[in-house]
């Protein structure tokens, strides 16, 4: 016969796995925040190189610029179902002018590409603007 304290015990751990299920994150949710963390990583390594606190390397600006362009062409389509998961910082409005977000991935991609052969620090000072302008335009309407 089962005790009140062996009983007590596994509805205590039934319910704790069953609380931490219920909050396990959306699979695609992760996926967009890893490509979205990507992308944040390699604009901060941008950023770094056009500000001089890291010196210039093109090899590594233009692969950084690849990657966001890589990252950026598969944003749509991360974004394609709802967010289901409270640690998204996806805004609703994604879904309500899917067309405007994608058009703005577009222009993060185009962007992207356009600094994909800078080879001076002028150039990547050059290409910035417009890489962080496309960044800033989807985030003040799209991200929490």
């Amino acid at each position: 016969m089962l005790s009140t304290k062996t009983l007590l015990a596994g509805a205590l751990v039934l319910g704790t796995a069953t609380f931490a299920l219920g909050f396990a994150q959306d699979p695609d949710v992760q996926k967009r925040q890893e490509a979205m963390g990507l992308i944040g990583s390699n604009m901060k390594k941008l950023a770094g190189m056009a500000q001089g606190k890291v010196p210039f390397d093109a090899a590594a600006a233009q692969a950084a610029f690849a990657k966001i362009s890589e990252k950026a062409a598969m944003v749509p389509a991360l974004f394609e179902a709802e967010a289901t998961d409270p640690e998204s910082e996806a805004a609703d409005e994604i879904w309500f002018m899917f067309d405007d977000f994608t058009v703005k991935s577009e222009a993060l991609k185009a962007a992207a590409d356009a600094g994909a052969s800078v080879d001076s620090p002028e150039a990547l000072g050059a290409a910035m603007g417009p890489l962080s302008g496309s960044c800033k335009a989807c985030h003040s309407l799209y991200k929490l």
